[in-house]
């Protein structure tokens, strides 16, 4: 059996300070307004696709409000789907690094195709 240790380790109350932090601004993302954007074909070609126009107008992340964006990328056989969720400003900001193609449903909408390991490398 292992000895149950009682005391609080070195430091605990400044991990506690640093974890809440961060879950607090989880919270408050959760609460505000997040585009959610679910990409099925994201495990076959390996990227996301940013829509900016549709039909020649503006459109997606050049017309949202929303301080986030959170990317669904889906994979039909798990139960629960993974997420990036990253800053709006900062998606503006990547996605300038690649070019505008053809995209979305009947091929009418224009953006960026980001690869989806990018989403995790911004500054």
């Amino acid at each position: 059996m292992i000895p149950i240790n009682s005391k609080a380790r070195p430091h605990f109350d400044k991990d506690l300070k640093f974890g809440q932090q961060y879950e607090n601004e989880l919270q408050e993302m959760v609460e505000g307004k997040v585009e959610v954007k679910t990409d099925r074909l994201c495990q076959k070609t390996g990227n996301v696709f940013v829509e900016i126009e549709d039909k020649g107008k503006p459109s997606g992340i050049n017309t949202s409000k929303s301080p986030y964006y959170a990317f669904c990328l889906y994979k039909s056989e798990r139960v629960k789907q993974v997420w990036v969720l990253i800053p709006t400003k900062i998606l503006k900001k990547l996605m300038k690094k690649y070019p505008i193609k053809k995209g979305g449903d009947h091929w009418e909408a224009r953006g960026h195709i980001i690869p989806k390991e990018d989403l995790l490398k911004y500054d």
